[in-house]
């Protein structure tokens, strides 16, 4: 499935920090944390 959608949002600093710290020791990119958790938001593992 394509990408079709954009969402942009503000974070505070703390907050991008914990996510780019997240990211790096997974070695994906934020966006993708942020992809992975929607999906699994939606299916209801969260």
């Amino acid at each position: 499935m394509g990408r079709e959608k954009k969402i942009q949002f503000n974070v505070n600093e703390k907050e991008y920090e914990a996510l780019k710290k997240y990211a790096e020791e997974k070695q994906i990119s934020m966006a993708e944390v942020l992809r992975d958790y929607i999906k699994r938001l939606i299916s209801g593992q969260v």
